[in-house]
């Protein structure tokens, strides 16, 4: 029953988001309290209706990049620590039952265990890859938390980064913008090079 409760109420939070999600957008242009701010973008990290990289642009152009991005950053992992707490403590004995389920699954999941560190990383790195499915896959997973929590700091800063600073100097100086974007490019390469995806699949 609790379980099929916190499910009403995370579905419940998404509607509500969903619905008022042009007054949040409008809202957050103004000037807020910093601590306010970091509420506002937690609850926008557990309840992903509106793109996160479009709400930490928007905190670059209304705080500023620097602090754009570390309130952004500080949500975005504590919210994905809270996901994760609850898929693991409360539904990884049926996703995980699911995982083995399917071979291919079982397989890939296996290999994510042995280098979860890494794994973690390439998919906070990955653009194309739904932040709150990382979350939800770590917790039904079951890896480790806190090389989950780290992996998942690191591999969010410079995503965060550009965007943040994307948001607050884009339209001021575009140049700028593009140098960054070949950076964030830079590192995403380098960062796959030194965490190649075909180590997950060696064992120790």
């Amino acid at each position: 029953m609790r379980k099929w409760l916190t499910v009403l109420l995370y579905v419940s939070g998404i509607f509500l988001a969903f619905i008022y999600r042009y007054d949040i957008l409008a809202w957050l242009r103004q000037d807020h309290n910093v601590f306010l701010g970091l509420g506002a973008a937690t609850l926008l990290a557990l309840f992903p209706v509106v793109p996160y990289k479009l709400i930490i642009g928007i905190y670059g152009y209304a705080y500023g990049s620097l602090t754009a991005a570390v309130i952004c950053w500080s949500a975005s992992t504590l919210a994905g620590a809270m996901i994760y707490g609850i898929v693991k403590y409360m539904f990884q004995a049926k996703a995980g039952k699911y995982l083995t389920s399917v071979p291919a699954l079982g397989k890939f999941t296996s290999a994510v265990q042995r280098r979860p560190f890494a794994a973690v990383v390439l998919a906070r790195l990955a653009p194309v890859i739904p932040q709150m499915a990382v979350n939800i896959y770590a917790g039904a997973a079951g890896l480790p938390f806190w090389s989950y929590l780290t992996a998942s700091g690191l591999g969010k800063i410079p995503g965060i980064a550009l965007y943040a600073f994307l948001g607050g100097q884009l339209f001021d100086h575009p140049r700028t913008g593009l140098m960054a974007i070949l950076i964030y490019v830079v590192v995403l390469a380098l960062a796959v090079l030194a965490l190649r995806p075909r180590s997950l699949w060696t064992k120790d």
